[in-house]
């Protein structure tokens, strides 16, 4: 997939529509969850579940099959955000996921790309409006 590390598009690969998007939200962080689903609402998505785990991150996706996971990379102690996108790979491909992460770190962007998934640093929330516009 893409690495939308800088400006909106900055390596992306992903092709698709500007259609509202069906997004469930991992974040261990509560203020993040909140400002995700307050800026992904305002931009026409529906926020079907927001978690604080990689786990709840998972069981939401299979109970709401959204179209978009975005979810934190570091969220102890359990599932990492490029775990994450492994397994929802392997369970349910048709899950776009976003790793949304304040790591800038290589191991992660190309974890997240070996995923399947497309890293976006946090912060850049212009970036992660193009990754779920173009998911």
């Amino acid at each position: 997939m893409g690495n939308l590390r800088g400006s909106p598009g900055y390596g992306s690969q992903m092709q698709g529509t500007s259609e509202p998007k069906r997004v469930v939200v991992a974040d261990n962080d509560a203020e993040w969850r909140e400002l995700l689903r307050t800026d992904l609402s305002l931009e026409g998505h529906q926020v079907v579940a927001v978690c604080a785990s990689g786990e709840e991150a998972l069981d939401a996706c299979r109970e709401h099959r959204p179209d978009v996971l975005v979810v934190d990379e570091r969220m102890p102690p359990g599932l990492n955000g490029v775990e994450v996108a492994r397994r929802l790979r392997e369970t349910d491909p048709g899950i776009q996921v976003v790793v949304f992460t304040n790591f800038d770190e290589e191991e992660i962007i190309k974890g997240a790309a070996d995923a399947g998934a497309v890293f976006v640093l946090k912060g850049n929330l212009r970036a992660l409006r193009a990754a779920l516009t173009l998911a």
